[in-house]
């Protein structure tokens, strides 16, 4: 017997027929299209991309964890004692009988270790970190990672090269060949949501650990320590400790420093990481300097004569003045007196190096010897505005009666760019840092 079906049956029967073969073809576009779609996983949004496997494979070995240690010297402070003195030259905090109220006591010291990351630049041992890595510190070790699994690390001893804190980076040196040098792709080039992979050596414990994510954004205007940089933003994890190493894209090409990590309660997933086009000029320059050793022998440590005050950025933008070393007084006699370095003077530069404050001096000064030469630039107020004023200036030698009074640096000096801070080069009560 033949069915007979209304029109409107048939209607409704064909509209349901084209719906499931509509949505057949759907949903074979759709999982063809998932196929080619970008994930963390897959990490397949570009033609000749890396897995996430093959790039640790290939980058981690370029990726170094770093070292530092410093010498902190303090006070044992006698609490019974006080010292009716203490806050009158408006240095509260600077011990050695001022400005604590129990401050009688004996000298001793401490070693103070950091850690951070670095990408080797060259098979022949050239590092590139971060400059608030290695800022201040008095030594520095480099640990190699082996290409073969179970392997141990190789330990070097490094140079500081140069550095150029505006930037926040710096370079170091270590005495070995066949490094597996890193490849530097162009972070122009970079689109937002493209993988990046951070490689490094996070809280000091953990060389070589690997973390995925995507760019989260590029030039992200972002201000630390008085220095502002454009950074990439990612997600991939950066804890302290990966500082200096490696954001590479999917191509094992290394196109960020990892410098920083917004840290809140309320945020997560906001790390910065310096664009590689930023500081490759910068790194060829400090290349190409002559490696220096520090001076460690007293009699030819070089000394310029000076008592100074911090200039950060607070300080420069309440008082319109520019951020750097402003000094307060120059020693009669001195290599800074003979020079031309007058009070009031705001020390900018120091040869090749951006000076912010007294720890980019501190980092620098020990690497040049009593007689070199070498040009310092300074902020020069002149009539109501600062003038910049190049100085050359020939190093001297620390008077022999205060190459035994000049300690490492202290707990209370160790603030760099800090409102307040002061010191000077001589032997009273300002004298913590052998300048």
């Amino acid at each position: 017997m033949m069915k007979h079906y209304s029109f409107r049956r048939l209607a409704a029967m064909t509209a349901a027929i084209a719906l499931a073969v509509t949505a057949s073809v759907s949903s074979l576009a759709l999982a063809e299209k998932a196929e080619k779609h970008f994930s963390i996983v897959e990490a397949a949004s570009q033609e000749n991309a890396l897995s996430i496997p093959e790039i640790a494979k290939k980058c981690r070995t370029s990726v170094v964890a770093i070292e530092t240690e410093t010498t902190v010297v303090y006070n044992n402070y006698d609490s019974n004692y006080y010292n009716p003195f203490g806050s009158m030259f408006g240095f509260p905090g600077f011990g050695y009988g001022y400005g604590y109220p129990g401050s009688r006591g004996n000298q001793r010291e401490y070693t103070q270790t950091g850690a951070g990351s670095g990408i080797i630049l060259s098979e022949d041992g050239y590092i590139l970190t971060n400059n608030h890595v290695i800022a201040g510190v008095d030594k520095i070790t480099v640990y190699i990672m082996p290409e073969e699994a179970g392997a141990e690390e190789a330990t070097y001893e490094a140079k500081l090269i140069g550095t150029s804190e505006s930037n926040d980076v710096a370079v170091l040196k270590i005495e070995a060949e066949g490094l597996n040098a890193a490849s530097f792709g162009d972070s122009d080039q970079l689109e937002l949501g493209e993988l990046a992979v951070a490689i490094g050596n996070p809280m000091g414990t953990v060389h070589g650990s690997v973390t995925a994510g995507i760019i989260s954004a590029k030039e992200r205007e972002l201000t630390i320590d008085d220095v502002t940089i454009k950074a990439i933003q990612t997600d991939a994890a950066i804890n302290p400790g990966n500082s200096g190493g490696a954001l590479v894209n999917m191509r094992g090409q290394v196109i960020g420093i990892n410098s920083a990590k917004y840290s809140d309660e309320a945020v997560e997933g906001m790390c910065f990481a310096i664009p590689v086009n930023t500081a490759m000029p910068i790194l060829e320059e400090l290349m190409s300097r002559t490696t220096r050793v520090e001076i460690t022998d007293p009699e030819r440590a070089a000394y310029l004569g000076i008592n100074y005050q911090d200039i950060n950025a607070a300080m420069a933008e309440a008082y319109r003045m520019p951020v750097g070393v402003y000094v307060t007084a120059v020693g009669e006699g001195s290599p800074a007196e003979k020079a031309g370095l007058l009070p009031g003077d705001i020390i900018t530069k120091f040869d090749h190096d951006t000076i912010t404050g007294y720890a980019s001096l501190r980092t620098a000064l020990p690497y040049y010897a009593a007689g070199e030469t070498v040009d310092i630039v300074v902020q020069r107020p002149e009539r109501g505005q600062y003038v910049e004023t190049t100085i050359t200036i020939t190093l001297g030698a620390r008077p022999a009666e205060q190459q035994a009074e000049a300690p490492a640096q202290t707990p209370e000096n160790n603030q760099g760019g800090q409102s307040g801070q002061g010191g000077s080069e001589y032997p009273s009560w300002f004298d913590f840092f052998g300048w």
